[in-house]
């Protein structure tokens, strides 16, 4: 009978472990930075993000070129306005009935979908991701972090771009 030491046996697994291990690494898309790479230009969602001006498409890129056929996003027009996301933020009991908030970006909207940011005082801007027509919203989410994957797979290109998701 043949007599191997311990140590001798381990020293033989660790290569066979550390080829088992070379292919792990995070998943995709862990590491991957929702506000977009530094000093990429992609919007951010800080109490100093710029408001859209009207009209103003937003494409894949963060900035204007695509068109509103193309899923970018484009100033609502009043349809729906940031009282009725208000409203549907209040009526799903995201904001109590007597909290003070104000829309302060959006909503921007790109098929039937809408994207607004809400300021609350003492509070970071709140995010909100609807979808439905004009006096019949339903709330997709809201928070800080809207990158859901519903809102990451279902969203049109503009409403990813406005709520700063990365593909």
């Amino acid at each position: 009978m043949r007599c191997v030491r311990p140590l001798a046996r381990l020293a033989a697994l660790l290569p066979v472990g550390a080829l088992l291990l070379a292919g792990c690494g995070p998943p995709p898309g862990l590491d991957d930075d929702p506000r977009g790479p530094a000093g990429s230009g992609a919007p951010t969602t800080g109490a100093s993000s710029p408001a859209f001006p009207p009209n103003t498409a937003i494409g894949p890129s963060g900035g204007p070129g695509l068109s509103p056929a193309e899923g970018a996003a484009t100033d609502c027009a009043g349809q729906p306005d940031g009282e009725e996301v208000l409203d549907l933020l209040r009526d799903e009991e995201v904001l109590g009935t007597g909290a003070e908030a104000e829309v302060v970006e959006g909503p921007l909207c790109a098929d039937t979908w809408q994207y607004a940011v809400v300021n609350v005082p003492d509070l970071d801007p709140l995010q909100v991701v609807t979808r439905g027509e004009d006096g019949d919203l339903e709330l997709v989410t809201a928070g800080t972090d809207v990158c859901t994957v519903e809102v990451r797979i279902q969203a049109p290109p503009g409403i990813r771009d406005a709520a700063s998701c990365v593909s």
